[in-house]
């Protein structure tokens, strides 16, 4: 059995192939460059979001099917051959059909790569690993995905479809490397999970209350982040950032980030899950508040808006790692990713009209203190974080719970 230091390196490299530096700064430029107006580069977003979430419990139900390794490889693929098509797409209906099929392969990755990895951990070392060990994870991929944002820029300006084969080298790059990770059995291999059994699972889950206001209280702070994300540009621009500056920010957004994740797993020590969600409505009341009085604020609030959410995803699946069973483990992760993207969905089309009024700087700052006292409320009145039972025996035993503002509430 391969030693655990040599598997987390290993994961590790494995995570630098899925970065996605090289044509994320350009590839709405160059979509602008062939003809398309932002009215229809609107809809490529939308067809995303909306076939994102369509798939999310499809492939999560395969990942636990087919097997971890093999999901991911399906995943991997289909990005390479996405990067490799997308310069060379002629119409408008083939680039909804791209985004759909990109989504796809997006989902194939999300709740099967939180769930092997735990489930890696779990099998070889520590899985209470997970959040220091995903969080080094993705300060890696933001570092590199910095580093290849300047490359990027340069490749395009030399060929336009050098970045996105760039991507396509390093997807590629990760299934050698996939495979040579030991296969990961889990307590449900030699049993039949099908469509029934999955959907049952994910309405058995729902109806825990650990669960379900822990995703509802998340949810609120992922709208926050991916509501406000499409008026980045606007908001940097209205507050005097010259357009040229936009791709050094860029690669700064990326590099905070990256600092971000690595101290995930000290926050969690630190804090536990309680304490590091508990302040986020402050936080995001603060900085929103902040952008209507001072709008060059915004600049700040940009960095820390993508570093908050960096730092707190390991962090929330942790937590819902260590609540739930092997059996199942990615469909019900996929579930509550499809129930984040549901919720900003719907946030961004609020924002959006909000903004249409108020302008970028101020519809934002008004729908960002929104949210922070939404997120308030509810941790007030459900308390989302909860103590396993484990956790609830060595707080009864005079240990220190993992969270330390956990309790086991009924609902």
């Amino acid at each position: 059995m391969s030693r655990p230091n040599s598997l987390v390196t290993r994961f590790y490299a494995f995570k630098l192939t899925n970065a996605s530096g090289f044509y994320l700064p350009i590839y709405f430029a160059f979509l602008q460059d062939k003809g398309f107006d932002l009215a229809f580069l609107g809809v490529l977003s939308a067809t995303f979001s909306f076939a994102l979430v369509a798939v999310e419990i499809p492939t999560g139900y395969l990942g636990d099917l087919v097997g971890r390794r093999g999901s991911l490889a399906i995943g991997a693929a289909i990005r390479a051959a996405i990067m490799v098509a997308f310069p060379f797409v002629p119409t408008r209906s083939g680039y909804v059909v791209l985004f759909g099929v990109w989504a796809t392969g997006w989902a194939f990755r999300s709740g099967t790569q939180d769930a092997w990895l735990y489930e890696v951990l779990q099998s070889t070392c520590d899985e209470d690993e997970y959040a220091r060990v995903d969080g080094r994870a993705n300060a890696l991929v933001l570092g590199t995905s910095a580093v290849a944002a300047v490359l990027g820029g340069v490749l395009y300006t030399v060929e336009p479809a050098a970045p996105f084969l760039a991507n396509a080298a390093l997807a590629l790059v990760g299934l050698p490397i996939l495979y040579s990770f030991p296969a990961v059995e889990t307590a449900g291999d030699d049993d039949r999970f099908g469509v029934r059994d999955a959907v049952a699972l994910l309405r058995a889950q729902a109806h825990r209350p650990e669960i379900r206001w822990f995703v509802a209280y998340a949810a609120v702070f992922a709208t926050a982040f991916a509501a406000t994300r499409p008026f980045e540009q606007p908001i940097l621009r209205a507050v005097g950032v010259p357009v040229a500056g936009l791709g050094v920010l860029y690669a700064g957004f990326k590099l905070v980030s990256a600092g971000a994740a690595s101290l995930s797993g000290t926050v969690e020590d630190r804090l536990g899950v309680g304490g590091a969600f508990a302040v986020l409505p402050a936080i995001y009341g603060v900085a929103f508040a902040t952008i209507a009085v001072v709008p060059l604020a915004a600049v700040p609030v940009v960095f820390l808006n993508r570093a908050i959410r960096t730092l707190t995803r390991p962090i929330q699946n942790q937590y819902l790692n260590d609540r739930l069973d092997d059996v199942g483990r990615a469909t019900v992760l996929s579930g509550a990713s499809m129930a984040l993207s549901l919720v900003s969905g719907a946030g961004k089309v609020v924002a959006g009209r909000v903004t249409d009024v108020a302008g970028a700087v101020d519809g934002v700052a008004a729908f960002g203190v929104a949210l922070a006292a939404l997120g308030a409320g509810i941790w007030l009145a459900v308390d989302p974080v909860r103590a396993t039972p484990t956790e609830e025996s060595s707080a009864d035993a005079g240990g220190t719970a993992v969270d330390a503002n956990a309790s086991a509430t009924s609902d």
